[in-house]
């Protein structure tokens, strides 16, 4: 699965109109976009560049196509994305 620009920029709008609410962002993320997956954690454990960084969280792309899933900067490879609260 490819994840376009286009979401990876809706995900981006919809976390800062999360900065509004108080739920788990998780929640709001799954229901608007039921077709990704989703990992919540904080930005202190990923010592690597995040694919984006907003105010509040940082994206990372993640790539489970292979037996191991791993980071990965590129959309056309990523299956899921992790909301790495800062």
């Amino acid at each position: 699965m490819c994840i376009s620009l286009d979401t990876l920029n809706e995900i981006e709008l919809s976390l800062a109109e999360f900065r509004k609410l108080t739920q788990n962002p998780l929640v709001m993320l799954k229901g608007c976009f039921p077709e990704l997956s989703f990992v919540h954690m904080s930005a202190s454990d990923i010592p690597e560049t995040p694919f984006r960084s907003l105010p509040d969280y940082n994206l990372y792309l993640l790539d489970g196509r292979e037996h191991c899933v791993q980071l990965t900067s590129d959309p056309a490879h990523a299956t899921g994305i992790v909301v790495a609260h800062r």
